[in-house]
């Protein structure tokens, strides 16, 4: 595949296209709205407005078809439906005037977007660092409820959302590596795949394995008080229930000064929490260094893919290199946890 193609294929994948000023305007009078009336919220994969309606504040989300399917979106929203519905709080889509969660708008080029609405979740966003004990274990009780309430779920489309397997920096990771305009160290892909092996490997079991949210960091929830509010739901997957909490706390130490002591003292309240709600025992624990290495090695590829490897600021090439020495050293993301496997 050439790097052009590869380029191309990367804005397809991640930064939606942004629908043309005529289709928005459809679109926005489709929810009584304007494009001057919308506020762009900025999103890395979606279009994502914000707007007021009668019954309330309300979020307009538009996905391309080059990111997500009909089919996909579809049994998000589903899902989403009946977590709220269950009372997790979450921000649930909401129906358009002719009852309808979600309306496809044809892009005149052989694509689509999907256009849906959800509640606007009220609340503050919070820096990890700043949460008390009783709100982290909240964050930790949050993504144990919604684990609870999907073991009642009986979906529409069973096979209507992905597994992690199927995300394209693990599924394609030999075919992007390969068209990489500077090869990876020989050592990259082999670490990939003995972490894919690992994680294949454990039973799926529903009690351990469904839906997720997939990427349930600080910047997908909005807090008041101790009540925090889970939205975009863009990246669910049917993956170990125990990712969610990997995932929390991958993204929760993220560019932390001290990132070992806050670690250890947010995982500790995110179990506290969760365990609250459902058990957790040793078994899955024991996937969560895999799971937190596999997110490093994904990022490092999904990063090598999408920058312009020429001309790398300082930056980005420390960015690089840290992954790089991290992972072929195999270097714990966290060291108060035990290693993984696959290292």
């Amino acid at each position: 595949m050439p790097h052009r193609t590869l380029s191309r294929r990367l804005l397809q994948m991640f930064g939606n296209p942004p629908p043309p000023h005529e289709l928005l305007t459809a679109v926005a009078a489709h929810y009584g709205q304007t494009p001057d009336t919308l506020t762009d919220l900025g999103s890395f994969e979606n279009q994502v407005y914000a707007f007021s309606a009668p019954q309330g504040e309300r979020v307009l989300r538009l996905v391309h078809s080059s990111h997500r399917s009909e089919r996909q979106v579809r049994a998000e929203l589903h899902w989403l439906t009946f977590l709220a519905e269950g009372g997790v709080s979450v921000a649930p889509p909401v129906p358009d005037a002719q009852g309808e969660r979600l309306h496809v708008w044809p892009d005149g080029a052989g694509g689509a977007y999907f256009s849906a609405a959800f509640v606007r979740a009220a609340g503050e966003r919070a820096r990890p660092a700043d949460l008390t004990v009783p709100q982290m274990r909240a964050w930790g009780r949050l993504l144990a409820e919604l684990h609870e309430r999907t073991q009642a779920y009986q979906p529409e489309d069973p096979q209507g959302r992905p597994t992690w397997q199927d995300d394209p920096y693990i599924r394609d990771r030999h075919t992007l590596a390969a068209a990489l305009s500077v090869p990876l160290d020989p050592g990259i892909l082999p670490r990939f795949d003995a972490l894919v092996a690992e994680l294949a490997a454990q039973p799926a079991t529903p009690d351990r394995f469904g839906l997720a949210h997939n990427d349930a960091h600080p910047g997908n929830f909005l807090l008041r008080g101790e009540q925090l509010t889970l939205f975009d739901f863009d990246d669910c997957t049917h993956n170990f229930y125990v990712n969610d909490l990997a995932m929390a706390l991958y993204y929760g130490v993220w560019g932390a000064p001290d990132r070992e002591a806050l670690g250890r003292h947010l995982w500790a309240n995110l179990l506290a929490g969760y365990r609250e709600v459902r058990p957790l025992d040793e078994a899955d624990l024991a996937l969560v260094p895999a799971l937190l290495k596999l997110r490093e090695v994904d990022l490092y590829l999904l990063l090598q893919s999408k920058w312009d490897l020429a001309q790398l600021s300082e930056a980005q090439q420390r960015t690089l290199e840290t992954y790089r020495h991290n992972i072929l050293n195999d270097v714990p993301y966290l060291n108060f946890l035990p290693a993984c496997a696959a290292g």
